[in-house]
């Protein structure tokens, strides 16, 4: 009977036994084939939007002065230099300018002496017309004619009129009379030759006046354009006799850091170079895109670190800039006079297109200098409350749209089991992190917001302690 007793303690011990090891060796399989997920509660409120971005230190106004052109740069401020007022940004070779001005008077009196010509041709020249002589002419040959005639005439009444019988006077006065009308002939010949050479002398009057008179045209033509190269010859001389009563300098029109300077000693300049320099303290400039640039307003709160270390400082935004809003580049632009400048706020210079700027100044007691990099921060809320939010790592989408997995309990026959359920969602804002949607979703729903391993509806899962 105790033999029995004991068989029976023996397989009762064993068959706990084997349920122990299988009770492990459950438990070894479900963590290795149910997934341990992380879950969190659904949340309302508004919806925080973070945006980041890049900035650097920049002057409060920046100015840019162009060189003036052909001249030979003798010294210049460096990128970093300070400058008073008053001093030098640039010392131009004397040597060199006043060659240059002597080069231009010459053209200018080269000019002028050419201008006199011309003005002295479109006056026209004198001369006689050739029709005077002619029409003298004309009127001796006909004086010949009419005499002529007179002659043929007498000659005629005296041969007809004889009624003599001596024969040698006949022919005497036979011979006078073909010695007149021959005479008159030749007088008639002599008037029609001139009256030809006046009709000649005629034309070549009036084609010479219309010579004379298109020579005067381009004369004077010439003349204006001398004058035109002139006036512009005299202006330059002025501007360049203006340089050398500057000293050959251009200098700073107030106390200024040169922030930009890519001239070499001794280049000839072309008029494109330029000094960029700074005035006015320093300032923030932070980098904004497409996206950012619409968010972002004067007055937002941002945080700054500087990237060269020290603690996180609050500032608040002064000012925006689009580059999409059709404003031009606010840097002031020096034109090539005599060392003369303007100088504008540095709002806008010129971001990527679609972008843009903010800008804030310097806080009190922030020790920084021009080019010094930061990042910045910014979160705003959005304009309205919604009444559920989950991380934006728990929203999936396939081809039905979007949606959540939740925590689900079910009975099997091993106990309570959980799963993976899916909750249809429309989203109505994200940002970075999470998403306001619109479901029927509960506060204490636990959403499904990571897991060790790809979850799908319907799939065992753990919660992580």
């Amino acid at each position: 009977m105790n033999r029995r007793k004991k068989t029976a303690l023996r397989v009762l011990g064993g068959f706990f036994a084997i349920m122990a090891v299988c009770t492990v060796l459950s438990g070894v399989a479900s963590s290795v084939l149910v997934a341990r997920v992380e879950v969190l509660n659904p949340t309302s409120g508004a919806l925080t939007n973070i945006y980041t971005g890049k900035g650097e230190v920049v002057p409060s106004s920046e100015t840019r002065i162009f060189l003036w052109a052909d001249q030979q740069v003798e010294t210049s401020a460096a990128a970093g230099t300070s400058v008073a007022k008053g001093e030098a940004l640039v010392q131009f070779r004397m040597e060199y300018l006043k060659q240059k001005i002597d080069e231009k008077q010459a053209e200018a009196d080269q000019l002028a002496l050419q201008l006199k010509q011309q003005e002295i041709a479109a006056a026209g020249t004198s001369y006689v017309p050739s029709v005077d002589s002619a029409a003298r002419s004309v009127e001796a040959a006909r004086i010949q004619l009419d005499q002529a005639s007179q002659r043929a005439a007498q000659a005629r009444a005296a041969y007809d009129g004889w009624s003599g019988e001596d024969e040698a006077e006949r022919q005497a006065l036979y011979e006078a009379l073909q010695a007149a009308v021959s005479e008159e002939a030749a007088a008639g010949q002599t008037l029609t030759e001139t009256q030809n050479a006046y009709a000649d002398a005629s034309a070549q009057d009036a084609a010479q006046e219309a010579n004379n008179a298109s020579s005067a045209e381009t004369a004077r033509l010439a003349a204006q354009q001398y004058q035109i190269q002139l006036d512009q010859v005299r202006k330059d001389l002025d501007t360049l006799k203006a340089y050398q009563e500057a000293g050959g300098k251009i200098r700073a029109e107030q106390d200024c850091v040169v922030l930009e300077n890519n001239v070499a000693d001794g280049t000839i300049t072309s008029g494109a170079e330029l000094i960029v320099t700074g005035s006015g303290g320093w300032k923030l400039k932070g980098a904004l895109d497409e996206e950012d640039s619409k968010k972002l307003a004067e007055g937002q709160k941002v945080s700054i670190s500087m990237d060269a270390g020290g603690r996180s400082r609050e500032v608040t935004i002064d000012s925006t800039w689009s580059g999409s809003d059709g404003s031009g580049d606010g840097n002031s632009v020096s034109g090539a006079g005599a060392g003369t400048s303007a100088s504008t706020d540095s709002s806008g210079d010129g971001g990527t297109k679609g972008g843009g700027f903010w800008y804030s100044s310097l806080p009190e007691g922030m020790s920084a200098g021009y080019g010094d990099t930061f990042t910045w921060k910014v979160q705003v809320p959005s304009a309205r409350s919604y009444d559920y939010k989950i991380p934006l790592a728990a929203l999936r989408e396939d081809t039905a749209g979007n949606y959540c997995l939740i925590v689900s309990e079910e009975e099997s026959a091993l106990g309570t089991v959980k799963k993976a359920k899916r909750v249809d969602v429309t989203v109505l804002e994200k940002n970075g992190e999470e998403a306001a949607v619109e479901a029927e979703l509960e506060k204490a729903d636990q959403v499904i917001a990571d897991s060790e391993k790809y979850v799908e509806e319907g799939d065992r899962i753990r919660i992580k302690e």
